[in-house]
């Protein structure tokens, strides 16, 4: 009989047995995890998804299923083999395991391509309800196909790791015991090389393609475009800020808009020429663009009009151009609408980068053009309202500590799509009166602060009661319940979201809509790049028939239920024009 001996070297010293890599043959509970990841990724989202970012989902969904069902069924092996009630895998049939892995293939199959016709359904529901293009039927084995492909690859990274790390505990240090740690390790390893991966290399390209697209683009002028003749726009030959430096997004500002033969056609009393005062980065730092703004204004005489409106600008420097509009049209021209470039990167990029520039440019600019009012007599100095949309709102909200701060500094402003981490809005949401939700949250009654997702829930809750008196300063916080932007953060990984509890709008995709750990988190998450791709009113984009009446209200007009037949004037009529010349 052969008998057991210690494996020894040449030399006669213990060398350990090499280890099978920890990977191993794939676990029963890891497909059973996956397989739960790939059916919650089809699950219904705020926006219709292409098949790819639908693939992206679906992959790191069953991969993270894949991790949890794998780790849980270890540490019930290694529980069992403690309690000494684990079954010998020995003593089970070869015929039963053969024929449990069939069946298990034949589940899998059937999934992989059953689920996505299922969900077809419901993403043709979700495009019908934005109002958007439906996907084809090859979409389902599109987003399928992409699926499995990027699965296969994080998978293979994962187990690469695994074996990696198996390898160095059985030749440098012995076997590790604890085969649950070895797995954990290896999924903070794939982790980090992610995150490394995507810092150090995917990002940093991206910064730099983007910003050399931006200059690049900067340099453009759109077709049809001119340089703006009247004095009281900055880039016409009156102006210090020349029409080649004010960047694509800065031309087309100061080219917008209408003149005041314009308003008074629309609203038929007499009207100024709107004053509209821009000025880009280029070489200069923050509080260079700055003074060039303010010398704007001192040369177009902004000073003495009656209202001003701060933009902060998203990204490369662009303002919603409906809002500056609506504005203009609204004050019968007799106004100043501001706005200045504080980065070269567009928004999504500027958000990973540099989150808080556009805070920190918006607080130099409020700043700078509050000392100058405050140099003013009082009965003299213009009403300052705020503006912004996206990352622009988080940016002008940025500049105040809390409400009270807001409404003793400013005379109203309207907001469009302020991201989720916005501190000022989400506090305000937070504060809600008992009863409204995280959708159209009601502050205070809606006395100065209102949250709307279409021009009735500026004098009713989303439930159809009116709401009380509305003071002034007013404000209003334009949001959509289809726009992702609004809704992510990095607690939707581990948390239930408010904004899924209570009554929501029959109809909407947010009320199909089933919350699931971490999954829910890259649904939202590749929501996101297609929030463009849906008519305006839905996603990321604000309609003229949403802009107007806030402006109206927070200008001090009494909002209605039928908005009136100015305001559906203003509406027709900043619909229809385009940036033209001035």
């Amino acid at each position: 009989m052969r008998l057991n001996r210690p494996h020894l070297n040449r030399l006669g010293v213990h060398r350990p047995h090499p280890a099978r890599p920890s990977a191993g043959p794939p676990s029963a509970g890891g497909a059973v995890g996956a397989l739960a990841g790939y059916v919650a990724a089809y699950a219904p989202s705020l926006l219709p998804r292409t098949w790819l970012f639908q693939g992206v989902v679906a992959a790191v969904s069953s991969v993270f299923g894949y991790q949890v069902g794998m780790i849980a069924g270890r540490a019930a092996g290694l529980l069992g083999d403690v309690l000494g009630v684990r079954p010998d895998p020995a003593v089970r049939p070869r015929a039963g395991r053969r024929a449990l892995a069939a069946a298990a293939l034949s589940v899998g199959a059937a999934a992989a391509v059953g689920v996505p016709l299922a969900a077809l359904r419901s993403q043709r529901r979700t495009a019908r309800a934005c109002r958007a293009d439906e996907p084809t039927a090859g979409w389902q084995l599109a987003s399928a196909a992409a699926g499995a492909g990027i699965f296969l690859l994080l998978e293979a990274q994962w187990r690469a790791t695994a074996a990696a790390i198996d390898w160095v505990g059985a030749h440098l240090h012995g076997r590790i015991a604890w085969r649950v740690a070895e797995r954990l390790v290896a999924t903070l390893v794939v982790l980090a090389t992610i995150v490394v991966v995507f810092d150090q290399v995917i990002l940093r390209g991206v910064i730099e393609v983007g910003r050399t697209a931006s200059e690049r683009i900067d340099l453009t002028t759109p077709e049809g475009m001119a340089q703006p003749a009247s004095p009281t726009r900055s880039g016409s030959p009156a102006s210090r800020e020349a029409w080649s430096t004010l960047g694509l997004q800065g031309k087309i500002f100061v080219t917008g808009g209408p003149d005041a033969a314009r308003i008074e056609q629309v609203t038929g009393r007499p009207a100024l020429d709107p004053l509209r005062a821009y000025a880009a980065m280029g070489s200069r730092s923050l509080r260079g663009v700055t003074e060039a703004v303010l010398a704007e204004m001192d040369r177009t005489g902004a000073w003495s009009r009656g209202s001003l409106c701060i933009v902060t600008t998203t990204g490369r420097g662009s303002a919603n151009e409906w809002s500056a509009s609506a504005f203009e049209y609204l004050t019968g021209g007799d106004c100043c609408t501001i706005g200045m470039q504080y980065s070269g990167l567009p928004s999504a990029i500027t958000l990973f980068t540099d989150k808080q520039i556009p805070v920190v440019a918006s607080r130099i600019l409020f700043d700078a053009i509050s000392r100058r009012l405050a140099a003013l007599p009082a009965d003299r100095r213009p009403r300052v309202y705020l503006s912004g949309e996206s990352l622009g709102a988080f940016g002008s909200n940025g500049v105040f500590a809390d409400v009270d701060d807001l409404l003793a500094r400013a005379d109203g402003a309207v907001w469009m799509g302020a991201p989720d981490f916005t501190p000022l809005k989400s506090g305000l949401s937070a504060a809600r009166d008992p009863g409204s939700t995280v959708v159209v949250p009601v502050v205070d009654g809606g006395r100065h602060v209102r949250f709307a997702g279409r021009p009735e829930h500026l004098t009713r809750t989303e439930f159809g009661r009116r709401l009380g008196p509305w003071s002034f300063p007013r404000i209003v916080y334009l949001q959509n319940d289809t726009d992702p932007v609004v809704w992510w953060g990095t607690r939707l990984l581990w948390r239930r979201p408010e904004w899924f509890d209570g009554l929501r709008a029959p109809g909407s995709t947010m009320s199909r809509m089933r919350w699931v750990p971490f999954v829910t988190f890259w649904q939202i998450a590749c929501d996101m790049p297609v929030c463009y791709r849906v008519p305006e009113g839905f996603g990321h984009k604000y309609s003229a028939e949403q802009i107007v009446p806030a402006w109206a209200a927070v200008l001090g007009g009494e909002p209605t239920d039928d908005h009136g037949a100015v305001i559906d004037a203003l509406v027709e009529d900043i619909r229809a024009d385009r940036p033209r010349p001035h």
